[in-house]
């Protein structure tokens, strides 16, 4: 009942019979039926339709679509006649069904409809293909996409993609997480817009530099910036950026992020902390000088005493040499100078402040804490020994700190000298040059360095005096990391060696 066309025109090499196009009708991959388009009965069938279903060609004519369909609404004869009717209306149609097989076994299929004459006989020629194995792996697909779609929401991390102006392309489900805002409703804006101030120039210069192709291609950018929260606060965030503006699949550029808010605050908590850990390091430094500040400002105010009341009792009197009184005013205002000096020089160690950094001469900072250096050496019988360089050496640094670090372990070594000799006893400081950092040097002639793990010393809580509390050392070496510095321990001529390395500063450096 199937007519064939057969090919015309000198071309044609060779006609095909109509037993060519049956066998190609019968073993086709795809299972074909002919249908009528009024009542959606199947007229024909070939092979392949009998291995898809299951029945019989015999059992497959006169039967309309419902006969392997399942028994749903969705694949109801009045869903396929529609669809049929769809087809005659537009000429083909291709959409997804089901089919059962005669086992009672359900496998989705691929249909196309498409409307045929046949011997002047109106048809439609309907192509079932077995999609099983392609919808295993869309829903493999579909699964994977969901699985990571979900790990992408509840990500602590997060993902967008701008173009070279900030506009959002495309942002993670977990940015309602990390900074509140909904996804769809984000998507479109431009980030630049909610970046912190004085962090906006740093971000859109970054982006320029992608876009004009000066940032190289797919090599990450470490950039930290302040970005609004949807409840109004500013939020710390860390990212790397990647520019695949030239990636058909990206065309932008690739943003990692992540909020750092908390570690930020937490840092600057144990900052502060570290703050007042020196200042009460600094107090207890001077606490230790009380009985011998006492007695060394007892001397300046007992001489202006002295100078004073020697002027008051002349003028009382009504005899007296007005140059003499002069010379004695003199002296005592020299007295009040140098106790003037003390107090300052007390006050400037251990008055509260935030850390400055400027270019400092590490000869001025043993400088500045060597008359309290001096007051605790001489108390204690030891003699100090200044072997300064030459040549300033400048570091960038916090003056305050450094000095601080300087008592510290100067205090420490004339301790140590407590049970040594009194003729050995002695504390030499020095400061010099090295390649690319200045050095201090603080030498003592104590009991020295414990036999095993040297650096133990440097642990917390570690201590060998029966009223310390262990912390001088470690505070000493955390000062000294947080300059960039290294401070390092070996043994001294009887005793031991204290080196602080500084970086060498360059004056562009302090004025940053």
């Amino acid at each position: 009942m199937l007519g064939f066309v057969r090919p015309r025109g000198p071309k044609a090499m060779t006609e095909l019979s109509p037993s060519h196009y049956r066998t190609a009708f019968e073993y086709a991959s795809d299972a074909i039926f002919l249908h009528d388009p009024d009542d959606g009965h199947i007229i024909e069938a070939n092979q392949t339709s009998e291995r898809l279903t299951g029945f019989s060609r015999a059992e497959l004519l006169n039967q309309t679509v419902a006969a392997i369909s399942p028994p749903r609404p969705a694949f109801s004869i009045e869903e396929a006649q529609r669809r049929i009717r769809r087809a005659t209306e537009e000429g083909g149609y291709t959409f997804e069904w089901v089919c059962i097989h005669r086992s009672g076994g359900e496998y989705p299929v691929e249909v196309n409809l498409k409307l045929i004459t046949v011997e002047g006989r109106r048809l439609v020629l309907a192509l079932f293909r077995d999609i099983r194995e392609r919808k295993l792996y869309e829903d493999r697909l579909i699964a994977r996409e969901a699985h990571f779609r979900r790990l992408i929401q509840h990500s602590s991390d997060g993902i967008a993609i701008v173009n070279h102006n900030g506009r959002l392309r495309y942002v993670s489900p977990s940015i309602s997480t990390v900074l509140g805002y909904d996804e769809r409703r984000a998507t479109g804006r431009n980030v630049l817009h909610y970046i912190h101030p004085e962090d906006i120039d740093r971000l859109r210069q970054l982006l320029r530099r992608e876009a004009t192709g000066c940032g190289e291609a797919e090599v990450a950018h470490h950039v930290t910036y302040r970005i609004l929260h949807r409840d109004g606060h500013w939020r710390h965030h860390e990212a790397t950026c990647k520019n695949l503006l030239a990636a058909p699949d990206i065309q932008g550029v690739l943003i990692n992020y992540r909020d750092v808010t908390e570690r930020i605050e937490a840092e600057l908590r144990a900052r502060e902390r570290e703050r007042e850990l020196e200042h009460v390091a600094r107090c207890r430094s001077m606490g230790e000088l009380a009985s011998a500040l006492a007695h060394e400002l007892n001397q300046p105010f007992a001489a202006i005493g002295n100078y004073v009341g020697g002027c008051i009792h002349r003028l009382e009197s009504g005899r007296f040499d007005r140059d003499e009184t002069l010379d004695a005013l003199r002296l005592a205002s020299a007295q009040a100078d140098r106790a003037g000096r003390i107090m300052v020089s007390m006050r400037n160690f251990t008055r509260r402040s935030d850390p400055t950094r400027a270019m400092a001469d590490v000869n001025a900072m043993v400088r500045d804490v060597a008359p309290f250096i001096d007051l605790k050496a001489a108390r204690e019988g030891v003699r100090v020994v200044y072997r300064l360089s030459p040549r300033p050496l400048e570091t960038l640094a916090d003056p305050i700190l450094i000095a601080q670090v300087i008592l510290n372990i100067a205090f420490n070594g004339i301790e140590a000298m407590a049970e040594t000799p009194a003729e050995r006893r002695s504390l030499v400081i020095a400061t010099d040059h090295l390649p690319r950092a200045v050095r201090i040097s603080i030498e003592d002639r104590g009991h020295g360095l414990p036999k095993m793990n040297p650096d133990k010393i440097f642990d917390a809580f570690y201590t060998t005096k029966k009223q310390g509390l262990g912390i001088g050392l470690t505070l000493c070496r955390t000062i000294v990391d947080s300059h960039q510095g290294h401070m390092w321990v070996t043994s001294g001529n009887g005793g031991t060696l204290f080196h602080v390395a500084l970086p060498v500063g360059t004056p562009e450096e302090g004025t940053a």
